[in-house]
């Protein structure tokens, strides 16, 4: 993201945050390997600036087990460690899956899947608003279980059913919103949704988030009234620039929160759309009776109401800390130069600080990244170069407080018995935490703690800068002196206007100088203090119930060093005011909010003090939820359990080429978050069908088929509810691809808890399937024998025609329907000994998987072969000479066997003359004693497979 211009503060750093949260839904949730830091070591003096290092969302447990390097666990990973489960480290291309090995056993296991799969931002359970926190919005959004527009609107509704609501019940009304974005508010949050389903992911953690904002920020699409009538009508030309940073991170300006009029008092009495002469309160909703503290009273008393999911306040004195303690909520008054003051209606500059007003830590974390940034417009941020990290999420572990150091003196704590009560068990609650708690018995810092506010001296002076650079013009009390003269105002504090009015400028000069001084001296004691007593940070309390505790507050303004607040407990029923709230405040060196939310999120992880006001539950149409999980993931202490698994086949008698879905079931589950299924099956006889393996509930699914079967390995993903009472555990389509009878057997089922617990079942059901060929092809044409079907000559056949594609022929040439030996080309050579036989031809047509089938030819008679015989003599012969005879028998394909009979004169003169092998075959003739024309005959006397012929020639004997 580009610099804001001309006056805008740079938010690059945050927006490489944001762009590794993109990767969430086709992907589905952000990481790093950066680890968490550690608390042990005290932070650096104020002056070096502290170590920046880069960061994913929660280090380490959000950010371990990257394997794409995208800064997301993702389904991309989980996709590269499915499929290679059992993959140990003496195997080629660890390496690369190393960082999924979370168990760091040297195999990739079950367990390791499982838990990378939490490590995705995904929630496909059912969604709750109330409590829900910004995690919980974005797993639910990235599952698609609820939208940014759902969110909106039913914030929406809970500001019209609640905000205003003054019944029995309720005492009187919260006043804690003065007005909403509306359709502009839905309209932003159709464009997150838009947004997010193209992308894959969230712009940031804030993208679709609806937050409420103290009505002393500037909103284009709201007026900014700082709590004042006269300023109702303020339509401001630009956003504040920490507005402009949720904008830019997809958050959605969801409404104004009410506040103390000019953010002066810890009330929150405003005058805006109230009659001149009167003003409105902020109700705490824990006791209606009683404020909601101030000035960011309405951010407090909104959010602890759930009607808002991150509130906004500013911080002069206490605005943002007092809400905290008195609404229950976590409030974050960040170092003087951290995020830009521009377009904030001010009360002092030297003090104010605007920061988030939230649920839970983490919360405040996700706000605090989208509004940091070195900004022209306010000088004193350019302080913070190089000691923001990227961000201050990656601080939240709940072992921080494991060797940290934290200081307290023992004067801040008080005398009132509810806070001493809940501040000695607190300490108790961090020394448990692995902390060493420590009083420190110092005075040095009694003139911090005395110096006033800047809030007399310098209002009038920054009121009027803010109304040359932003106040609408179409605004008439321009001046501290019109805003008297407008009668618009609490009653009674026309005389606290009146001096800050006469504050002259000379007088502004002289405070500005020695206040500045104060503080900067402040900063160097408190530092100090911290370095020379090796501390991490210090505590005290933030007040009292419903009260403050000495000048308590006044460390953080006076010093200009950060603080976070957090619940420590309510007043018991037997104290003074029950119920009551009162918080933490821990303190810190300038620039080290990173740390001091990683010590605030531990402590609030371990005591989880925070109650939800009874009198603003869910509306009635609201959606109901199970617990939500943390930011490790829903956990449960019992280990997963598998009962009644039974395999069932959608037919169980099939043809090669069939399909058969196959159902892995269980009657009953508890605590079921991964499984890796084992089945057995002859893959001769069934083979998987790539891509077919599914589960009936989301996450992710694996198959990986082997020798003897198939592994089915499934996950849930995120904080996704684990698999509880009937499931379907996976459906498989395989093919049929042999005859044959096979056993589809779950053998084990391996089970991971969402605890990470693991079980495993063995032998837990099968069913029988039968395979046989599919049905012969069916011929639509017999075959022929094509050719002259005589011996010696060699005849075809053309094959069938059949009814399936892609048919494979033999043959088998048959004699008289006998099968001749070796006779098994598409072409047959008749011999001469089957002359009389019949010569058909049998086709076989094969299909891979099918039964053969036959088609057989007619049959054709094998003729004998047609002869030819010839008789040649001397034409002339005399009288008692014997003249010889040449008897040839030809034929066309073959040289005829057999012998001969002659006549010579009409009478037989030799039977049973042999041919030789060429046919041909020779007699001397008997000596004729008397002349004439004498005839020569020869009668061919076949062999097998040859037709009977004559030929005759004449002998003319002379004398």
């Amino acid at each position: 993201m580009s610099a804001r211009t001309p006056s805008g503060p740079t938010r690059d750093r945050r927006r490489r945050v944001a762009a590794a949260v993109a990767a969430v839904v086709g992907a589905t949730a952000l990481t790093t390997t950066q680890a968490a830091p550690s608390a042990a070591a005290p932070a650096a003096a104020s002056d070096a600036a502290p170590e920046v290092t880069g960061g994913g969302y929660l280090a380490p447990y959000f950010t371990e087990g990257d394997l794409t390097d995208d800064e997301a666990v993702s389904l991309d990973d989980l996709d590269l460690v499915g499929p290679a489960l059992g993959t140990t480290d003496t195997d080629a291309g660890w390496s690369g899956l190393a960082p999924a090995d979370l168990d760091a056993d040297g195999e990739l296991e079950l367990r390791d899947l499982a838990d990378l799969a939490q490590r995705v931002l995904y929630d496909d359970g059912p969604f709750e608003l109330v409590e829900a926190t910004a995690l919980d919005m974005q797993r639910a959004m990235n599952a698609g279980t609820v939208t940014s527009v759902e969110l909106t609107r039913a914030y929406l509704d809970r500001i019209a059913a609640y905000d205003g609501l003054a019944d029995e019940a309720h005492a009187r009304a919260l006043n804690s919103v003065l007005t909403t974005g509306g359709e502009a508010a839905l309209a932003a949050a159709a464009e997150s949704d838009a947004l997010r389903a193209r992308d894959g992911g969230p712009r940031s953690m804030v993208d679709g988030i609806p937050v409420l904002v103290k009505d002393n920020f500037d909103t284009v699409d709201m007026p900014t009234s700082a709590g004042h009538g006269s300023w109702e009508t303020n339509q401001t030309a630009t956003d504040a620039s920490m507005v402009e940073g949720l904008r830019e991170g997809g958050a959605v300006l969801l409404g104004k929160a009410s506040m103390d009029e000019w953010a002066l008092g810890f009330s929150s009495a405003y005058t805006t759309g109230v009659a001149a002469g009167s003003s409105e309160p902020v109700a705490s909703p824990y006791a209606l009776t009683r404020t909601a503290g101030g000035s960011s009273g309405g951010t407090g008393a909104s959010i602890a109401s759930n009607l808002g999911a991150i509130g906004f306040g500013t911080d002069t004195g206490g605005s943002i800390r007092v809400p905290a303690s008195y609404n229950q909520l976590v409030g974050v008054r960040p170092t003087v130069g951290l995020a830009s003051r521009d377009g904030i209606v001010p009360l002092a500059l030297s003090q104010d600080t605007g920061g988030p007003i939230t649920r839970s830590v983490s919360d405040a974390a996700i706000a605090l990244d989208e509004v940091v940034g070195v900004d022209p417009a306010d000088p004193v941020t350019a302080e913070q170069d190089g000691r923001v990290p990227d961000s201050y999420t990656r601080f939240l572990d709940d072992d921080a407080l494991e060797g940290a150091r934290i200081g307290y003196v023992p004067s801040m704590v008080g005398t009132n018995a509810t806070t001493v009560r809940l501040f000695e068990a607190a300490v108790a609650d961090l020394t448990a935490q692995g902390a060493t708690v420590v009083p420190v018995d110092t005075t040095v810092l009694g003139p911090t703690l005395a110096e006033p506010s800047g809030s007399t001296n310098e209002f009038k002076h920054d009121l009027q800068e803010y109304v040359a650079a932003h106040l609408d013009p179409d605004v008439t009390t321009r001046t501290l002196a019109d805003i008297i003269a407008s009668g618009r105002l609490v009653p009674g504090r026309e005389g606290t206007y009146r001096t800050r009015d006469a504050v002259t400028p000379e007088q502004y000069d002289a405070w500005i100088t020695s206040h500045s001084a104060a503080i900067a001296t402040g900063e160097q004691v408190t530092t100090g203090l911290l370095d020379d007593n090796d501390l991490d940070a210090l505590v005290y309390p933030s007040g009292n119930p419903y009260g403050t505790q000495g000048t308590n507050l006044r460390l953080g303004p006076n010093t200009g060093m950060p603080s976070v607040t957090v619940p420590m407990g309510q007043a018991s029923a037997t104290e003074a005011i029950p119920g009551a709230g009162v918080n933490l405040e821990f303190l810190g060196r300038n620039y080290s909010e990173g740390d001091l939310l990683g010590l605030t999120y531990d402590y609030e992880q371990a005591t989880g003090h925070r109650t939800t006001p009874a009198l603003y539950p869910a509306l009635d149409d609201a959606p109901a939820r199970a617990a939500g999980g943390t930011a490790g993931g829903a956990r449960s202490a019992a280990d997963p359990e598998v009962s009644g698994v039974s395999v069932s086949v959608s037919d169980d008698a099939l043809q090669v080429g069939d399909e058969v879905t196959v159902t892995v079931a269980a009657d009953s589950v508890a605590d079921l978050y991964a499984y890796d299924l084992d089945l057995g099956v002859d893959p001769e006889v069934l083979s998987l069908v790539d891509g077919s393996v599914d589960a009936d509930e989301g996450g992710a699914t694996y198959a990986r088929a082997g020798e003897s079967g198939v592994e089915v390995a499934h996950t849930r993903l995120g904080s996704s509810p684990a698999l509880t009472g009937e499931a379907v555990l996976a459906t498989l389509t395989f093919e049929a691809v042999g005859a044959g009878a096979t056993e589809v057997e779950a053998l084990s089922l391996a089970q991971v808890g969402s605890d990470l617990a693991e079980a495993t079942g063995t032998a837990l059901g099968s069913a029988a399937v039968t395979v046989d060929l599919a049905d012969a092809p069916v011929a639509t044409a017999t075959p022929r024998v094509i050719g002259t079907v005589e011996p010696g000559r060699t005849v075809r056949t053309d094959g069938a025609a059949w009814d399936l594609a892609d048919v494979e022929e033999t043959y088998q040439w048959l004699l008289d329907g006998e099968p001749v030996d070796g006779a098994t080309s598409s072409t047959y050579r008749v011999s001469a000994r089957e002359a009389g036989a019949r010569l058909a031809v049998r086709v076989t047509g094969t299909v891979p998987g099918s039964a053969p089938g036959t088609a057989t030819s007619t049959g054709r008679a094998v003729r004998a072969l047609t002869t030819r015989t010839t008789v040649s003599t001397t034409p002339t012969v005399r009288m008692g000479r014997r003249p010889v005879a040449t008897i040839r028998v030809a034929a066309d394909a073959l040289t005829p066997r057999g012998a001969v009979l002659v006549r010579y004169a009409g009478r037989v003169v030799r039977q049973g003359l042999r041919l030789d092998e060429r046919g041909v075959a020779r007699f001397r003739l008997p000596a004729r004693a008397r002349t004439g024309r004498v005839p020569v005959a020869a009668v061919y006397d076949p062999a097998t497979g040859f037709a009977a012929s004559r030929g005759r020639t004449t002998i003319r004997v002379t004398r």
